[in-house]
């Protein structure tokens, strides 16, 4: 590697070459060179091995044509060997070139609008579900009659036993599990349908149901929408 500041060395190394820049570049153009070529083959900024061997030969031609005293001893010492050595020791770095991606065809930032579309009207129709599902469980928890049953287990499955507002004893299946669970015991808490006192359903809230819908359905919208603008915005480009 060659020393920028041993004069021995000046007759051998041509560092206008290196920098890319002519003998009577003026100042500011060797300034101006130097720092374009340290940012191509500084380390931290490419990966190029073989260019960032060189960061070091770029600032030592620096440190002598840099240095207005420097370089004119510098020029001496080409002068004297006959205008300068016979080839110069590195040529200028080229840029490194940076990697373009491809723009998106128009069919395919269709395709990706059209699904992002899709899939916010999904998660449209699955919050209207959950309020449909939310609402109708409200309206017939507030038509039904709520007891409290004992319950029991027979050969054929659970039986639910309770007094209607009449005083008529009834013995029917238990209801389907659903909503929040909250265990099973000798008791249970139904409902039962006046017109119909037979007709029992289990008295617990839809909570824990509910906001799991609602989460899925806000997670469709939003992740449609997005998606949408993101096609959207590459058709756009594509166009």
């Amino acid at each position: 590697m060659p020393s920028g500041t041993r004069t021995r060395d000046w007759a051998t190394f041509d560092y206008y070459a290196l920098l890319g820049i002519d003998a009577t570049a003026a100042p500011d153009d060797v300034t101006r060179a130097y720092r374009e070529l340290v940012k191509q083959s500084h380390p931290d900024a490419t990966d190029d091995a073989e260019a960032a061997a060189r960061f070091n030969d770029v600032t030592a031609a620096y440190a002598v044509l840099g240095d207005t005293e420097l370089r004119r001893a510098y020029d001496e010492v080409r002068a004297q060997s006959g205008g300068g050595p016979e080839r110069a020791f590195l040529a200028p770095i080229r840029p490194v070139a940076k990697k373009v991606r491809s723009p998106w065809s128009p069919r395919k930032a269709l395709t990706v609008l059209i699904v992002g579309v899709v899939v916010a009207v999904l998660g449209v129709g699955a919050g209207f579900l959950t309020w449909s599902m939310h609402q109708h469980d409200a309206q017939r928890r507030a038509r039904f009659v709520p007891v409290v049953a004992s319950r029991s287990d027979t050969s054929v499955g659970a039986i639910v036993s309770y007094l209607t507002t009449n005083g008529d004893r009834y013995r029917v299946p238990e209801p389907r599990q659903h909503g929040d669970p909250n265990g099973l015991s000798r008791t249970v808490n139904i409902r039962y349908d006046p017109a119909n006192p037979r007709h029992v359903i289990v008295d617990r809230g839809t909570f824990g149901r509910d906001i799991t819908f609602a989460i899925v359905a806000l997670k469709l919208l939003v992740g449609g929408l997005v998606l949408a603008w993101f096609g959207w915005r590459r058709l756009r480009a594509a166009r």
